[in-house]
């Protein structure tokens, strides 16, 4: 450091005199005292300047100045004159033009030549699984119309997997592979290179006064594109560059295929050379997906290329007067939405005789927003216009016309309007809504963007099972809010009818062992772990609660088998109680109904609690009753259980689980102490329902109960009383209940079924890795597979039969 040091202040270099430093540290050095010296250079120049200024006296004085704003006026670019390239007349080198034609226009062949191999299937069951499905052959339990249905299907789909045959190519060595990505890049170089000198031949001047573009990949590819262009190319020059690029994504696989070899990874590199680029589609008929092969690195796959032809034109054998419109089902992790989706929004979004409209999950959106716009906002240069729309956005007749014109724009200059089944569904709710409020020129305004979509948009729809599912729905709400009928007694006939469910919980879950799950409560005053996996177990259960119910209630004997046969069979008729009941007890009597025969009790239990509902445990939602969840832990924005006794119940359900927080059991006990006008009655029967095992004697008697005592709460009293039922309950009835448990004069509805409306123009295309629902979609819409994909459930199934997957650590 000395040293160096002496060399700064005496201007000279660096001369390592010990030969303590090396030759590349000398010159490290070095170059560093020079950037110092230069650094210091401008320094001194910098406080010259800054000193001249501040020499300079500034005289201050005031001036009325009128500002007119100015006005700019924006010019189109069409009344500006553009330079257009002229055409070449000179050959192009009949070689290189072509060995371009062969790969452009025609299909593409094996790079390595390698002969395939049939290999045998590893770890795949050679009959069907019949043991996996014990209820189909069971003699006391014949199929119906819908299990026989799926049976022979998996059947068929197992038996294509039995009937595929799979075959592997001879691995070729890492010096073949270089070899033949040198004879890639060379012939690149050349073809990149005699296209170049045919563009510069007749523009030389142009070129070289700058008045033409730079030639650069990002410059020349996007001009294979365009259809009207200042820079049009001639055939044999459109053919030269189209050999380029399909070169171009061939280096890029053997780039791929070399790095996987290099660092031995064997399944990544089996599957890249088993995929032969453009063997089943000619690139000059498809040049937007031959340049997305470029743009995203990938190849594109044989079956992503039949996905993709059979959702653009549907071929459907037989008669398609009933349903144009398809969905299929491609396995998971084979590129739907990261390949397909693009391939076909920039295909659909080619032609203005059709508005490209993806359709994605409201969760998806942002993900497959910026996806998409980095997918095909480069090289292919399609703009993503994202639409969505909410009962909150308050429209007025301008902002309408403002987006009817921003679509007929997208149509023209071929954009893709990327949304939601939400947003299209509250579009169309909220026309209806607008002309309920008699704002009829926004209304007539919004009709007109519905009418024009429905004879413009093309629709795709990703995770088609979970879009079309017949569970959802978007509601819109009209008028003030009400108190749900029955008011209090609603939820408290809910909390009787809970009660015996706990009940009889176990007896039924004992007789049907496999079809109803049960985990008894840690404490007597607990609800039990109970959850129905089938429709046996519920008639039974429903016999026990409706004669415990009406057992007791004073009711005279007669009147009691009326009741129970109204409560128990659907189709009874209410004449029979009308002139023998009072209209409070009618009410009751329609809500045990609805909870038994109408089966919302076995809508309730068969849901998972914190996968398929729950209380949302953020604090800005608001809101305490239950709602829907998507996942485990991951609640649904924006989204609330239509049917007011399923959220009532399954509320109960989510706080017997849950039990009450030390904030919840706070506000029970402050009221109890508070505005409880005798609260010893109350706390008694909440201790009585505790039982006397493992009960504190500190909280025996109300008396004995001291809220400001912090020990007492944290050690004795909100522990024994966190999962009480009758606490839970008095909490709902005080807190939750009459504020949030509210329902509305009407109601507009809509639901998957108006996605899909026999008005429209275009037809719909959608996929999803799952068919369940096929027996369920709406009726303009049919599930039809491809032949080569009729196998994804045996794969599936096979899958999950492997010994690996039979337990877990």
């Amino acid at each position: 450091i000395p040293e160096v040091e002496r060399c700064w202040r005496e201007n000279c270099e660096y001369p390592n005199v010990d030969d303590i430093a090396t030759s590349t540290e000398k010159d490290t050095i070095n170059k560093l005292l020079k950037s110092w010296r230069s650094n210091l250079k401008l320094r001194l120049f910098l406080e010259s300047v800054q000193s001249l200024i501040c020499s300079v006296p500034i005289t201050q004085f005031d001036v009325n100045v009128s500002c007119t704003p100015q006005h700019f006026v924006l010019e189109s670019l069409k009344d500006h004159y553009r330079i257009h390239m002229k055409t070449t007349g000179e050959p192009i080198n009949p070689v290189l033009l072509q060995s371009a034609e062969q790969k452009f226009y025609q299909l593409n062949t094996d790079p390595f030549n390698k002969p395939n191999q049939s290999i045998r299937k590893t770890n795949l069951q050679n009959a069907f699984p019949q043991g996996i499905f014990p209820s189909i052959k069971n003699p006391n339990n014949p199929p119906n119309e819908i299990t026989d249905y799926f049976s022979k299907q998996l059947s068929e789909s197992w038996k294509k997997l039995l009937s595929h045959n799979e075959y592997e190519k001879e691995n070729p060595s890492i010096e073949e592979i270089i070899q033949l990505l040198n004879l890639f890049r060379d012939e690149s170089e050349k073809l990149y290179n005699e296209f170049s000198k045919s563009i510069k031949l007749s523009n030389e001047q142009l070129f070289e006064t700058g008045l033409l573009f730079r030639i650069t990949p990002t410059v020349l590819v996007p001009l294979l594109l365009e259809k009207s262009s200042a820079f049009e190319l001639t055939k044999n020059q459109c053919t030269l560059l189209g050999g380029i690029i399909v070169n171009w994504t061939l280096e890029q696989q053997m780039e791929r295929i070399l790095h996987f070899a290099i660092h031995d990874k064997r399944e990544d590199f089996k599957n890249e050379i088993s995929h032969i680029p453009h063997s089943n589609w000619k690139p000059s008929e498809h040049i937007t997906w031959l340049v997305l092969e470029l743009e995203m690195n990938i190849t594109i796959r044989e079956i992503q290329i039949k996905v993709a032809n059979h959702m653009i034109q549907p071929n459907i054998i037989g008669d398609t007067s009933t349903a144009r419109n398809i969905v299929m089902q491609m396995n998971m992790g084979e590129g739907k939405t990261s390949v397909i989706l693009p391939m076909l929004a920039v295909y659909l979004s080619s032609s203005n005789l059709s508005l490209a409209r993806i359709i994605v999950l409201k969760s998806l959106f942002p993900t497959n927003y910026q996806s998409l716009r980095y997918k095909l906002g480069g090289l292919l240069n399609r703009r993503i216009f994202p639409f969505a729309c909410r009962r909150d956005m308050n429209f007025k007749d301008q902002q309408i016309n403002q987006i009817f014109e921003r679509f007929k724009h997208g149509l023209s200059k071929c954009d893709i309007i990327l949304t939601s089944p939400e947003d299209i569904l509250s579009f169309d709710l909220l026309t209806i809504d607008k002309c309920r409020r008699n704002e009829f020129d926004t209304g007539r305004s919004m009709l007109t963007v519905q009418r024009w979509l429905k004879n413009y948009a093309r629709d795709v729809l990703d995770e088609s099972d979970e879009i079309l599912h017949v569970k959802y729905q978007l509601i819109y709400t009209v008028g003030g809010q009400q108190q749900v009928d029955a008011g209090e007694e609603r939820w408290k006939t809910i909390q009787s009818i809970l009660n015996l469910v706990k009940k009889h919980a176990e007896d039924v879950s004992r007789m049907f062992q496999e079809k109803a799950c049960y985990k008894s409560p840690e404490r007597k005053s607990g609800f039990p772990q109970f959850r129905l996996q089938a429709h046996e177990p519920f008639p039974l259960l429903c016999q026990k609660i409706a004669s415990d119910w009406i057992d007791s209630r004073n009711y005279r004997y007669a009147d009691k088998a009326i009741i129970r046969s109204f409560i128990l069979e659907t189709y009874s008729s209410i004449e029979n109680l009308v002139d023998k009941f009072p209209p409070l007890d009618i009410q009751l009597f329609l809500i045990v109904r609805g909870l038994l025969s109408s089966e919302v009790l076995l809508v309730a239990f068969k849901k998972r609690y914190r996968v398929n509902y729950g209380v949302n445990p953020n604090l800005s939602f608001n809101r305490l009753m239950a709602v829907p969840f998507r996942a485990k832990d991951v609640v649904a924005d924006r989204t609330e259980f239509g049917h007011p006794d399923v959220a009532l119940v399954l509320t109960h359900l989510s706080y017997y689980y849950s039990g009450l927080s030390d904030l919840q059991l706070s506000q029970c006990f402050n009221r109890l102490n508070d505005e409880e006008t005798d609260p010893r009655p109350i706390y008694d029967q909440w201790i009585l329902y505790e039982g006397e095992d493992d009960l504190p004697t500190c909280i025996e008697q109300w008396n004995g109960v001291n809220l400001k005592d912090f020990e007492q709460r944290s050690r004795y009293l909100f522990p024994t009383f966190r999962y009480n039922m009758l606490v839970i309950n008095y909490f709902l009835n005080h807190f939750v209940f009459p504020r949030e448990a509210k329902q509305f004069p009407f109601k507009l509805v809509s639901s998957a079924w108006d996605l899909s409306s026999s008005l429209r123009s275009k037809i719909i295309t959608g996929f999803s890795g799952t068919n369940d629902t096929q027996l369920l979609l709406p009726v303009h819409i049919r599930q039809y597979d491809l032949p080569e994909l009729q196998k994804t459930d045996a794969i599936v199934v096979n899958n999950l039969l492997q010994p690996e997957n039979e337990n877990y650590q």
